[in-house]
């Protein structure tokens, strides 16, 4: 007896949780214009590194002023340096793993990228796609993308217990859930050599706390999130994009 109304009693908690989380992550916010930051940067007579980029509106980043604050634009002018950089973006808002694998990943193919950055996950984990199919649309991208020797980068999943829009106890929910999703990007880029940009683990404390980072929809990043994140990715890209010099 004691232990079947346990089981109900969880089950209830586990619904009304869901329900919370669901409200929180998707009631109704300012609508925020996006943004497409593809552009070509460098001087053209610098050796060309053709960059594209597959995902959401981690991308597409409603919530900066312009392109020109886009994480991965910052990082495609820090390339220019020493290269002649075009850079395709092919995400979209909202995107989920398996919408970049029927919309994008041809695209990106056709392309001939020699480097790839894939921001994808946060709308799997927000929706409740399954770990399992989660992973297996995420090999697919990835794996695909490999083939062709590019450069493959992956964003992981942000530490979505972080959002504004969520309190206790669903801060902790979200934190662990996507936790589940990032570990599956890092099972992922080991299969097929890719490179998993661990933003993740920046100061959790300072997203908790300075609600700069955020955008005036308590969801998306802010310009100042996007310098955060451009920060952590050109660490990690830049030592690997050296070794193509030789």
């Amino acid at each position: 007896m004691f232990p079947r109304l346990i089981k109900r009693g969880a089950l209830a908690g586990g619904l009304i949780l869901g329900m919370e989380a669901a409200y929180a992550l998707l009631r109704p916010a300012p609508e925020l214009p996006e943004f497409d930051p593809s552009g070509e940067f460098g001087d053209p007579a610098l050796p060309t590194l053709r960059v594209v980029v597959l995902g959401d509106s981690s991308v597409t980043a409603p919530g900066v002023g312009g392109p020109d604050e886009i994480w991965v634009r910052i990082v495609c002018r820090r390339l220019s340096q020493h290269r002649h950089v075009l850079l395709h973006s092919l995400a979209v808002g909202g995107s989920r793993a398996r919408t970049v694998v029927e919309t994008q990943l041809e695209e990106a193919v056709r392309l001939d990228p020699d480097l790839v950055l894939i921001s994808i996950g946060a709308n799997d984990v927000i929706h409740g796609v399954t770990m399992r199919r989660f992973e297996r649309d995420l090999d697919t991208i990835v794996s695909t993308l490999a083939a062709t020797g590019a450069l493959v980068f992956q964003s992981g999943v942000g530490d979505l217990g972080t959002i504004p829009r969520l309190h206790p106890p669903l801060r902790g929910l979200m934190t662990r859930r996507s936790l589940a999703y990032h570990q599956a990007h890092r099972r992922v880029a080991e299969r097929h050599g890719a490179t998993v940009v661990e933003h993740r683990f920046d100061d959790r404390d300072l997203w908790l706390r300075d609600r700069s980072l955020w955008s005036e929809d308590l969801f998306h990043v802010s310009a100042s999130g996007h310098a955060r994140w451009a920060e952590i990715t050109w660490k990690t890209i830049e030592p690997a994009v050296a070794g193509l010099d030789g």
